[in-house]
């Protein structure tokens, strides 16, 4: 049996101002993607034999499998939030910030 598909956050931008407003936003696609990956498990559960019991020869041994997986999201892709505007607003700030200061220096 494979793992169930990748979900949940993988990662995200944030941005918080000298006010203390913060804003996050995912860095995950909302389209399609490949999933990959390597599944395992103990070959004595496997039932190999007419008997209907676990096959005794197989005590111990270890199994793997290699995997890929398409997942294509079915629906509308949801509206992202954009943290870019409030990310520019900042720096403007900041840069008007440190241009007083040095005028109160001179």
């Amino acid at each position: 049996m494979l793992p169930p598909p990748p979900v949940g956050p993988g990662g995200e931008d944030s941005i918080t101002t000298s006010e203390g407003v913060r804003c996050s936003q995912s860095i995950n696609s909302s389209g399609g993607y490949l999933d990959l990956g390597i599944a395992g498990g103990d070959l004595s559960s496997a039932y190999n034999n007419d008997s209907g019991y676990p096959d005794s020869n197989n005590d111990g041994r270890q199994s793997a499998v290699g995997y890929a997986r398409v997942i294509i999201p079915l629906g509308e892709a949801p509206t992202r939030l954009n943290c870019a505007r409030l990310y520019e607003l900042e720096i403007q700030k900041l840069k008007a910030e440190i241009e007083m200061l040095k005028v109160g220096l001179e």
